[in-house]
């Protein structure tokens, strides 16, 4: 930051050198916070610069890292395909954020080079060189892949418009408190002036803060505060959990989480669409009065504007209804986890990364837009960790559709919260029986975490086909009726339980 306020000479000379040494990035980053600083209006104080610039650099490595582990898991069986060298190649060009990964980028071929060992360890560990030809197949190939993982997968994340923040280190800040209440001063654009707040409340206050302003005009302070956690759990029940919108989730144990969770989710989402109807019909009353002469058009518009399409109101309003949800979330999750009675070892959850398709129509698209989806599984992650809970993931496919007892997966099975299964007639809460589907996948290895739905339906009717085989109509010599062979869901230990028990009524005839 020192650089900033030296002189036009000095300055460039600066800028030669960092381009001379191969920074060319640094020095476009000083030109243009130089440009920054000669305009008018409020600036950072050169502290912020630096929390703000060393925030963006984190965060740009994550996702580039994020960027190349999605790559080799994508790339890994296509590259099963190739030679050693060719392999190698392919994955000394994803190794990590260095210069050939961003050459690649720029639409080159990079060429390994035989005085870095590291290079010489990648590919040059064979005798036999690689053609032009071949370094710009697989360079290729890569390529598009890395691309293509950017523009739908791994996106660069996006600053959120609906909120300012600004951080301030150990040094930017000090606490003071009294007997009636705790201040924070803060450091300001003009020197040895500080800012003076009021807190709601005392707590202990450390670390980096982070001031946050919203649309609704209120702050709120953010405080880093290191978590303990307990030792894993070695004893205790195993459980599935199915997320739901009318409740927030169902267990194995046949319990329903958050019954009054659904009506707060379409009473804020119907609400909100209501008052988006109104603001779209200002918005076209505004724009036509725009277009019109005279003073008491552009009077009206005015107080259209003002009155009508502001957000703040808005803000504060979703706010405030997302808090009522977030309150029954963690309600719920800390009576779950921290029961006395039976407590939990493993929670066993549908695979946290699969996407949902949203295909209901307008008004049940526009309710499950605003489903805290993102909100319930991190906070089932943040709390299993704290109490030292296991978060096992499995693949969710037909999941509410599978019958627990014969497999049969069919659309019929389920209509709305009802399940009832159109061969056996097994029957009961469609969420209730998702959650015994989740946890009878725990340790499943026909169907794994990543195959697709399709797959998934594949096996389900292979286990079904075998369980029609078994489980036919029994004959019963004593009284010369027919019976059918009444197996329960599987719980834990169903899968090994239902198999020894087909095989018993087998023996029997």
């Amino acid at each position: 930051m020192g650089a900033l306020s030296k002189k036009s000479g000095e300055f460039a000379q600066k800028l030669a050198d960092l381009r001379a040494n191969g920074k060319a990035a640094e020095a476009n980053l000083l030109v243009l916070l130089r440009e920054l600083r000669e305009t008018s209006g409020p600036h950072l104080q050169a502290r912020h610069w630096k929390l703000a610039l060393e925030e963006t650099s984190k965060m740009a490595m994550t996702h580039w890292k994020s960027v190349i582990a999605e790559a080799k898991k994508e790339l890994a069986d296509t590259l099963k395909r190739f030679h050693d060298q060719d392999r190698h190649y392919a994955y000394w060009l994803l190794c990590g954020i260095n210069r050939q990964f961003f050459e690649l980028l720029d639409g080159k071929v990079p060429l390994p080079n035989p005085d870095e060992s590291f290079d010489r360890n990648y590919c040059l560990s064979y005798d036999r060189p690689l053609s032009s030809k071949t370094l710009r197949s697989i360079a290729g190939i890569v390529r598009r892949t890395v691309n293509r993982i950017r523009r739908e997968s791994v996106c660069y994340p996006r600053t959120k418009t609906f909120h300012n923040r600004i951080d301030f280190d150990s040094s930017c800040y000090t606490v003071r408190s009294t007997e009636e209440a705790q201040f924070l001063e803060l450091m300001s654009l003009e020197p040895g002036k500080r800012i003076c707040l009021r807190l709601k409340g005392k707590s202990k206050i450390r670390g980096t803060l982070q001031l946050i302003r919203d649309t609704a005009g209120t702050y709120s302070l953010r405080v880093y505060v290191p978590q303990q956690c307990e030792e894993k759990r070695k004893t205790g029940t195993v459980i599935g959990i199915d997320l739901g919108y009318t409740e927030m989730m169902a267990t194995s144990e046949q319990e329903l989480l958050g019954t009054d969770l659904g009506k707060y989710f379409s009473a804020i989402a119907d609400k909100r669409g209501k008052n988006s109807e109104g603001r779209n019909r200002m918005h076209s009353l505004f724009r036509h009065l725009l277009k019109k002469s005279g003073k008491d058009n552009l009077a009206k518009a005015e107080r259209i504007r003002k009155h009508n399409l502001g957000r703040k109101k808005q803000r504060a309003r979703y706010i405030r209804d997302i808090g009522v949800i977030k309150t029954i979330v963690n309600r719920e999750l800390n009576l779950l986890f921290t029961r006395k009675t039976n407590p939990i070892k493993t929670i066993v959850v549908e695979d946290l990364s699969a996407r949902m398709k949203v295909h209901l129509g307008k008004k049940w698209n526009r309710r499950l837009s605003g489903w805290m989806r993102g909100y319930l599984q991190e906070r089932i992650r943040y709390k299993a960790k704290k109490h030292g809970i296991e978060v096992s993931e499995v693949n969710p496919a037909h999941s509410s559709r599978e019958c627990p007892r014969c497999h049969c997966t069919d659309k019929k099975n389920r209509q709305g919260d009802v399940f009832k299964c159109s061969h056996c007639g097994y029957h009961g809460h469609a969420d209730l029986v998702a959650a015994l589907n989740i946890l009878g996948r725990l340790g499943d290895k026909e169907i794994r975490k990543g195959m697709s739905p399709s797959r998934v339906k594949a096996v389900l009717d292979g286990r079904y086909v075998g369980w029609k085989s078994l489980n036919h109509t029994v004959t019963d010599r004593t009284s010369g009726e027919e019976r059918v062979v009444d197996e329960s869901p599987r719980s834990a230990s169903s899968k090994s339980e239902l198999r020894s028990n087909v095989q018993v009524c087998i023996a029997s005839r």
